[in-house]
Order: C-alpha cells, then sequence, then structure tokens
C-alpha cells in the first residue's frame, strides 16, 4: 500500500505526514552537513510574512485581518517601500536562522516565544 492511500486513513495522516516531513528535515540536515552548510531551524509560529525585514516592525495592513494570501505586494509604511510578501518572508527567516545562530536561543527577535493567536 502506499503513503498517498496510508494518508486517507484520518487515524494515522497525521501521523504519516509528520514522519515524512522529520525524515526530509534529517535528509536536509544530512546533506547541508555533508557540503559544509549550517542548517539552522527557527520557531514554528515566527510571523516572518507580518513584520518587515528592514525594519522588524509589524506591518499595518496585515495587523488588521487583511492576511489574505491574495495580497502579493505590500506597501511597507515603517521604510516606505512595497516589497513582494514570499521574498519579505524569505528575507526574515534567513535574518532569524542568523540570529538564532549568532545568539544560541530560540526567542524570537520580538523578545519572546511567539504563539499563534487564539
Amino acid at each position: 500500500m502506499g503513503v498517498k492511500n496510508l494518508v486517507k486513513n484520518p487515524n494515522l495522516a497525521k501521523a504519516i505526514s509528520d514522519q515524512a516531513w522529520g525524515i526530509f528535515l534529517t535528509m536536509l540536515k544530512y546533506k547541508a552537513e555533508r557540503l559544509g552548510h549550517t542548517y539552522q531551524e527557527i520557531g514554528r509560529f515566527f510571523p516572518s510574512s507580518q513584520l518587515c525585514s528592514e525594519t522588524i516592525l509589524p506591518i499595518p495592513i496585515l495587523q488588521k485581518g487583511c492576511d489574505s494570501l491574495g495580497v502579493r505586494l505590500v506597501d511597507f509604511p515603517h521604510c516606505l517601500h512595497q516589497h513582494d510578501r514570499d521574498i519579505n518572508a524569505a528575507k526574515n527567516i534567513k535574518n532569524e536562522g542568523l540570529r538564532v545562530l549568532a545568539l544560541g536561543t530560540s526567542a524570537s527577535a520580538l523578545g519572546g516565544e511567539v504563539r499563534p493567536k487564539s
């Protein structure tokens, strides 16, 4: 039976998907170390797409409930630029990874652990 069919089982789907993701991360870490690169994880709930990559301040339009994935370009009032949302998030993830690596801590740039909104 293939993984595709096993994931259809509602009782096993999450466990199987988590296992596959874990194997992927293990392989990614192994390959990075083999090539002399650093593998660094950041917090799961780090708000990478909701912060300006230049000022690290929250983006007001995304804080007001307009967090639609259809919004691809965002005006950043703090730095007065317009950025692509995905590129901004990638920069934030890179910067957070470098910060965590330098400090050796998993606390977020916002001064504590970031938790999802209730």
